[in-house]
């Protein structure tokens, strides 16, 4: 299910994130992102609408999200994540 692909997806961002320092170009900090994920996650968990446009900007090429990827090594999970994203937020 499309679903189960955007829970999988935002649970293995949060666990990257947890193991991450904050980028300084990044124009949210970890705690933030952190923050945002879980809510749209939870949102996901209990079939509520998730907020798509909040996940597409997180995952904006450039974004914060992107950012904090390359500052800490996880760039090319990054990519691979935000595919699934994109298919959700493109989707509509």
């Amino acid at each position: 299910m499309e679903i189960d692909n955007l829970v999988l997806a935002l649970e293995k961002t949060l666990s990257l994130l947890r193991e991450s320092e904050s980028s300084a170009w990044a124009g949210l900090s970890i705690e933030e992102v952190i923050h945002q994920i879980e809510e749209e996650l939870d949102k996901a968990r209990n079939s509520q609408p998730i907020d798509l446009k909040r996940l597409g900007f997180l995952f904006a090429p450039t974004g914060a999200l992107q950012e904090t990827s390359i500052d800490n090594g996880w760039a090319n999970e990054f990519l691979e994540i935000s595919k699934t994203i994109d298919k959700h937020t493109n989707a509509k």
